[in-house]
């Protein structure tokens, strides 16, 4: 046991195998335990053993006040890392408040000196916890290579791919660990949409959904080519949270760089809206598809959506003269609502000349729900912060 959630912190005892515990308190990855003999510390929740499982539990008519799930959009320079941590009640098997945890992609760098997301994750956990899903929206090096990352040093039970047919080798030696275990690290694996089925185990308290994902060779015709087709093979997830919603793109894409008006939606966006009602889409915070590109963010979508805020992930890195996210983009949402909160990971690289690794400088943002409440903490260079907005 530690005096802290945290394995810098300094050990305060030494228990037994099969030592009762009473749980006092809960934190992502660990729990406050008492002693029968009054002892108390932390430790690490994937260590301890659960008493015989309790009944299953409804969820209650309203939302605990203090049951705060998090959602971290973990600045890793230009790609996507976001990890989910759901609210722990220190309960076991009761399937509400079991605080689990997900991430969605892993960043540009697999390797473990430069893994942002790796070490974002280890510095709030402990190294070989458990992951509950992986998630790996699409193949473009952006978004995966970081999840190798946390395939080798954390415990992942599950992994979610499109199951998109990327060349090359580096992906497939990827996926080829994570489906095997030739390397001692296996999960179970869903690839491709027909695959993926409910997300009912990360607790009936809240309601995830994987709304689109790549269709299937010779259902993907309207997706465009190329890496356009890449793009519009990623994994949306919603997730509701009592009077909350997330909406989580990817990289799916509405429209050409050079759709003029920016109206009329195309490839995911068009499918989605087709799909659904509106009200369904409608969204508390959206994570901007395609790190706030231009190619995201019709107008149509953004009525559909309506969100309060969205959240744009990038870095400072040059596509043909561009850097994301798209000022357009902005715009547009200012447009509509100028109460629209922008919040973004790339504050300030630009007027620094950040680039590479040196454009993951900390630009943190954590969102937490309780179903009613909403609190947003922006992280600038490792300072808090109160984020952006439209005025």
């Amino acid at each position: 046991m530690r005096d802290d959630h945290d394995t810098g912190a300094a050990t305060v005892d030494c228990v037994a195998p099969g030592t009762p515990l009473l749980v006092l308190s809960a934190a992502p990855y660990w729990r406050e335990v008492r002693l029968q003999d009054g002892r108390e510390g932390w430790a690490a929740k994937k260590y301890l053993e659960p008493s015989p499982t309790p009944a299953p539990a409804s969820p209650p008519p309203t939302l605990p006040s203090d049951a705060f799930i998090e959602v971290h959009f973990i600045d890793v320079g230009h790609g996507d890392a976001i990890w989910i941590s759901t609210h722990d009640d220190g309960l076991d098997g009761n399937d509400i408040f079991e605080g689990r945890n997900i991430v969605i992609d892993g960043g540009p760098n697999s390797s473990d000196r430069t893994n942002r997301t790796l070490a974002y994750l280890e510095s709030r956990g402990h190294h070989g916890a458990e992951i509950d899903a992986l998630i790996v929206t699409h193949p473009h090096d952006d978004h995966y290579p970081g999840a190798d990352g946390i395939r080798r040093h954390f415990d992942v039970r599950r992994y979610y791919d499109p199951g998109f047919p990327k060349e090359g080798p580096e992906y497939n030696a990827f996926i080829d660990s994570m489906t095997s275990g030739s390397d001692g690290h296996a999960a179970e694996t869903f690839l491709g949409l027909d695959a993926f089925g409910d997300l009912d185990y990360w607790g009936s308290e809240l309601d995830a959904q994987i709304i689109y994902s790549w269709p299937g060779e010779g259902e993907d015709a309207d997706l465009g080519s190329e890496s356009t087709l890449e793009n519009n093979a990623s994994i949306v997830l919603k997730l509701e949270y009592g009077e909350h919603v997330f909406l989580f793109m990817g990289d799916a894409e509405g429209k050409d760089r050079d759709d003029d008006p920016a109206d009329s939606a195309r490839y995911v966006e068009r499918r989605l809206l087709d799909e659904f009602p509106d009200d369904f889409l409608d969204a508390t915070v959206l994570k901007l598809a395609h790190h706030g590109s231009e190619t995201s963010s019709t107008t149509e979508f953004m009525e559909a959506v309506d969100p309060e805020i969205i959240v744009a992930m990038a870095g400072n890195r040059q596509f043909g003269g561009r850097v994301l996210p798209d000022e357009s983009v902005f715009q547009r949402y200012c447009a509509r609502n100028l109460e629209t909160r922008i919040l973004r990971t790339d504050q300030n690289d630009q007027a620094e000349n950040l680039t590479g690794d040196a454009a993951r400088d900390e630009d943190h943002i954590v969102i937490r729900s309780n179903g009613v409440a909403l609190q947003v903490e922006v992280l600038e260079g490792g300072q808090p912060s109160v984020g952006g907005g439209c005025q």
